[in-house]
């Protein structure tokens, strides 16, 4: 039984003399009339990448790279404008082959060599395209039988094109300039068959590694919520210490410690320039509630989209604060099995406990903050059903509202406490006052900052 690729070889020596008169040495024309990006098209497509993301005959032109010409690649891999897959074809001809060994690996390596180049740093290497190359070589005489070069100062066994293409191809798939390699030969005949020196650099190894890459790349990309904007700015970061700080203020940091920890030395890399700017960030939360002035715009602000602030069971903050009708909500955060959390947030100075009969009870404005809250998570339970259903219609969104929960953050005991209540009588009554609460809790600023800077010693006891 021959090779699936049999017929598509044929095709193109047929053809050939017409694609040589244009490029030689190139599997020429690019398009979907060529035998051999048919057959990789098809190959990709039953692999399971979607047909309408692949494109032939397209440029691909990354920020960083050697230099800013668009290079052409026979097929392109685009995920709404993010590229994910370039392939390149090569032909080699049995004439004048040794001559053309040396352009056509010099073409192979600039071609990867600058794509590499752009996605060096360990911020964006797991966004490389996945790089493939498809070489076929013509069968003949010249190609097959060995021959020691006169410029070789190695002293090693004279080699044949063949064999010096399977050693220099191995080399590049060892040092990842390419993921994936498919080595084909055949004779130029109307009856040729195709035959793969190495079955690692068959067919079946190219596509399954092709999609396989493909696949990883997409995950860390959904992980990370990455557009093909903000990858182009990344790519555009060259200072390591300004790229850091941009990864950090992303906010969507376990995507990105998702694909650069695939590679040992990237943890390091990344996690201290994080873990640094979330230690500012905390740092200027703390200063910003321990002043009397501030205001709970002020708080809001500064916490954004820093839904690790809050803890490690939370993925992100909704874009938006009115969910519900009627009602808008400070800071409402998404879990991670997509139920809704709300923040409330109140001003650092409001008073959180006051006396009464000889104990400490909390005060008004707790107990109004919390019937607000309350509010909020009845809204939920009387109107989640519809707005769920219009928000995964509408907007895409897979959100669960009927289990809803709040917390209210209000208060620091620095300052507001009262002169007849220690800070530990403070924590004790909220923390009383919560054990007959369900679905709303009440934490103050301090409490806050504290959980987060300990979350934050944990991260760093772990990585370094």
């Amino acid at each position: 039984m021959g090779h699936q690729a049999d017929q598509a070889v044929r095709a193109f020596w047929q053809g050939r003399s017409d694609s040589y008169s244009v490029q030689p040495g190139r599997a020429s024309p690019r398009s979907f009339d060529s035998p051999l990006v048919a057959i990789v098209v098809e190959e990709l497509v039953r692999g399971g990448v979607e047909r309408s993301s692949i494109h032939i005959n397209a440029y691909l032109q990354v920020p960083g790279a050697y230099h800013g010409f668009s290079q052409q690649w026979d097929i392109l891999v685009i995920d709404d404008g993010f590229p994910v897959a370039a392939i390149d074809l090569r032909v080699l001809g049995a004439h004048s082959v040794w001559n053309n060994l040396r352009n056509r690996t010099g073409e192979i390596v600039a071609q990867s060599a600058n794509v590499t180049r752009a996605y060096e740093h360990l911020a964006v290497r797991p966004f490389k395209p996945a790089l493939g190359q498809v070489l076929l070589l013509e069968e003949a005489e010249q190609s097959t039988t060995p021959r020691k070069r006169r410029s070789d100062l190695t002293n090693s066994e004279p080699m044949s094109v063949l064999a010096e293409l399977e050693a220099f191809f191995q080399r590049l798939y060892r040092d990842g300039q390419y993921d994936a390699v498919w080595f084909l030969t055949a004779r130029d005949s109307a009856d040729a068959v195709v035959n793969e020196p190495n079955s690692a650099m068959g067919l079946s190894a190219f596509v399954d590694n092709m999609v396989k890459r493909i696949a990883a790349i997409r995950e860390v990309r959904r992980r990370r919520e990455l557009s093909a904007a903000d990858l182009g700015e990344l790519l555009t970061q060259r200072d390591d210490m300004k790229l850091g700080r941009e990864i950090a203020e992303r906010e969507d940091i376990a995507g990105v410690i998702a694909g650069i920890t695939s590679v040992d030395t990237g943890r390091a890399a990344v996690d201290l320039d994080v873990i640094q700017r979330r230690r500012q960030i905390l740092a200027e939360l703390r200063r910003l509630v321990l002043n009397p002035s501030a205001t709970e715009t002020e708080i809001q602000k500064l916490i954004g989209k820093r839904y690790w602030i809050f803890g490690g069971q939370y993925v992100g903050v909704l874009e938006r604060r009115q969910i519900i009708t009627l009602d808008e909500h400070d800071v409402p955060l998404i879990c991670a099995d997509r139920s809704i959390h709300i923040i409330e947030l109140k001003r650092p100075r409001h008073k959180l406990v006051r006396e009464h009969r000889s104990h400490q009870i909390v005060s008004n404005e707790v107990h109004e903050a919390v019937a607000q809250c309350m509010n909020y998570v009845r809204g939920f339970d009387e109107l989640g059903a519809s707005h769920q259903t219009y928000y995964h219609n509408e907007l895409s969104l897979d959100l669960d509202f009927r289990r809803a929960r709040g917390t209210v953050i209000i208060g620091h005991p620095e300052l507001t406490s009262p002169d007849n209540a220690t800070r530990e009588q403070v924590e004790q009554t909220i923390r009383s006052y919560n054990a007959h609460l369900t679905r709303v809790q009440v934490i103050t600023f301090a409490d806050l900052v504290d959980s987060a800077e300990r979350a934050l010693a944990f991260e760093a006891e772990e990585h370094f």
